[in-house]
């Protein structure tokens, strides 16, 4: 409250008094009135946080706010402009994918010929160029379709096909405390960047060693390793145990052993995939329990409350893959050939001979070794870490995985055609078709028929190979055998008595499907020696844009107007894929500038509320400095009037 003028009865007041009451009058409104003059020539209400600790605190509270949704502004202003420039990207691509399907219509069309069709794959090459341009669009330094890999260009015109090197994570960025969105397109969706992928079908299965990391654990439970505590009980002696602060395995041995008697030990198990406690104690029983409602001992696979004897062996904890795995950890400690090598082939590449994995210590050597061999393809971990997957990344090319004499490519899981791949998985997915009832393919030697089979119940290329043999047997012909191929891939025919000088396989003239068996195996083949390999019919390639528009260019180079009607009906598909692509950027687009109006009014409440904190209310702050002058003007006549005072006026 300001200071007023207060009256002073100093008929019984001392001089001294007098002048004291006058002087902290005066002070207290001099105070007052500079405090509101500081506020009239700021504006605020606070000079400094000691003249109202409340108040200052929510002030900091709400700058600290506004600074972190003024950056969350700047974020959605920026994913508006990526956004912007991929829905322009687009919707170029969109216009020149509908030029190639008119291109291909016209090519099959009434009065087309060679010339005409020469001429519109040159335009179509054109096309792929301008594609290839756009889809390398950049949007302040970082290109819209490479992923987080936004400073590399992720399209790549490379030996006659369309490399991709982005990433396939997308962009995010945060627009509140706790919530990020995507703000970038996957380039494989967009332009079929990637191959499906050659999964690998082995489980790895790596041993477990001292320096295994807990988190790189899936745990007995399959639900990681969850930090806790854990009580070992030999029967006679319990210690209980805090392994929390545990890094690795190695980190729980040495704990359990340094708390518990020296009769105790903690150590991996036999089987190299979990742990093992044993007591020397005469007549021990151990035991394993958790720490109140913990689960560490469940995860580590030792948890028994009950005991069988001196020894507890532990269950599987499950180690995944990782870049750091030993090669000598994989299939349980049994390791893989690492010393053939493995042949990957990649058709517009080439052969590029042998990938020699001989040196590679880690899994991380082996994925290295491949990525870097320039074939256009990725080796990746995956997702659940039991082994890997190859990725073609060279639309219009076809990739293969294959052995170099020995079991490198089985024994990583990524032969591409293996033992157990499905027939309808042949032929991107055609399958093999057959005749029932029927023989599907019969196998000449020396220009004489020598047997035939019926491949009614196959379902595998293991059955298919089963049913050869079985059919070879049959015929008196046990010396003809098929297996796999011990180099490259496909299936192997041979006649082990080398006599031969030539093997045929044709489609049964009893399979009326229409369809040429042999030629869908692979088989369809002839060679003057005792032995056919056939071809590899499972390769995997992209399936998008890039590969659709190579696909239709050759087809218009060799005039084949089937292929030309096929590809054309792909690439439309692609064209209307392309187009809800960008309807989808465009919902983004409208997300994004809700979100931005959200967060724009979010601001104005919080500056709102900042200004009754902080601003003063100038009408109301002049009015007490009108007050307080007044005041210390009264004070300043009373002390005149005071100070007047002589000792007339106390005789009186």
């Amino acid at each position: 409250m300001p200071s007023a003028v207060r009256p002073t009865n100093v008929a019984r007041v001392s001089m001294l008094m007098q002048t004291d009451l006058l002087m902290n009058s005066i002070r207290t409104n001099s105070v007052d009135l500079l405090k509101v003059q500081n506020q009239l020539a700021t504006g605020l209400k606070l000079a400094r946080p000691s003249d109202s600790p409340g108040e200052a605190t929510t002030i900091m509270h709400l700058d600290s706010s506004l600074e972190r949704h003024e950056q969350y502004l700047r974020n959605t202003e920026f994913a508006d402009g990526f956004l912007a420039a991929t829905d322009s990207a687009l919707g170029q691509a969109v216009a020149l994918v509908q030029e190639a399907y008119s291109l291909a219509l016209e090519s099959i069309g009434m009065g087309a010929d060679d010339a005409g069709r020469a001429s519109n794959a040159q335009m179509v090459d054109q096309i792929i160029k301008q594609l290839v341009t756009i889809s390398n669009t950049e949007y302040r330094g970082s290109y819209i379709f490479a992923g987080h890999n936004g400073t590399e260009m992720p399209f790549t015109l490379s030996d006659g096909g369309v490399l991709f090197s982005g990433s396939l994570t997308e962009m995010q960025t945060r627009v509140a405390d706790d919530s990020q969105v995507d703000f970038s397109v996957d380039a494989d969706e967009t332009f079929g960047a990637l191959s499906q992928r050659i999964v690998g079908i082995e489980d790895l299965n790596p041993d477990v060693t001292a320096d295994t990391l807990l988190s790189d654990l899936n745990g007995y439970l399959d639900q990681g390793i969850r930090r806790g505590g854990i009580t070992i009980s030999d029967g006679i002696n319990s210690d209980t145990i805090d392994l929390s602060d545990c890094v690795t395995l190695g980190d729980v041995i040495n704990k359990i052993n340094n708390v518990t008697p020296a009769t105790t030990t903690a150590a991996l198990n036999a089987a190299a995939d979990g742990l093992q406690i044993t007591s020397t104690l005469g007549g021990a029983n151990v035991t394993v329990v958790e720490v109140g409602s913990g689960t560490m001992a469940r995860d580590l696979g030792i948890f028994d409350n009950t005991g069988s004897g001196a020894t507890l062996t532990g269950q599987d904890v499950d180690a995944r893959l990782t870049p750091a795995t030993p090669v000598t950890a994989l299939a349980g400690g049994a390791g893989i050939d690492n010393i053939s090598g493995l042949r990957i082939t990649n058709s517009l590449v080439g052969d590029v001979g042998v990938i020699n994995i001989a040196a590679a210590r880690t899994m991380e050597d082996i994925l290295n070794a491949v990525n870097n061999a320039g074939i256009g393809v990725r080796a990746v971990i995956n997702a659940g870490g039991t082994g890997i997957n190859v990725y073609n990344l060279l639309s219009g090319s076809e990739m293969r995985i294959g052995e170099n004499g020995g079991t490198t490519a089985t024994d990583l899981g990524i032969r591409s055609l293996h033992d157990a791949t499905p027939l309808s998985q042949l032929n991107y997915g055609r399958g093999v078709h057959t005749e029932p009832g029927q023989n599907d393919i019969e196998v000449y030697v020396d220009g004489a028929s020598a047997f035939s089979v019926n491949l009614d119940s196959a379902t595998t290329i293991q059955d298919v190979i089963n049913l050869i043999n079985a059919a070879a047997v049959a015929a008196g012909v046990p010396n003809i055998q098929a297996d796999l191929a011990s180099v490259g891939n496909g299936i192997e025919i041979t006649d082990s008595l080398s006599a031969a000088t030539g093997l045929q396989i044709i489609t049964h003239p009893d399979n009326q499907s229409g369809y040429f068996t042999a030629r869908e195996l692979g088989l369809d083949k002839s060679v003057g020696g005792p032995t056919l390999t056939g071809d590899d019919v499972n390769a995997v390639k992209p399936q998008g844009l890039f590969t659709n528009l190579l696909t239709l260019r050759d087809a218009m180079l060799s005039n084949d107007n089937s292929a030309i009607s096929n590809a054309a009906g792909v690439v439309e598909q692609d064209r209307q894929e392309l187009s809800n692509m960008r309807g989808r950027v465009g919902s983004q687009m409208r997300a994004l500038q809700d979100r931005r109006n959200q967060i724009e009014d979010h601001m104005i409440a919080m500056r709102t509320l900042r200004s009754d904190i902080q601003d003063i209310d100038f009408t109301e702050a002049i009015t007490r400095y009108q007050n307080l002058y007044t005041a210390l003007q009264g004070n300043l006549i009373t002390g005149s009037q005071l100070t007047n005072v002589s000792l007339l006026d106390f005789l009186s």
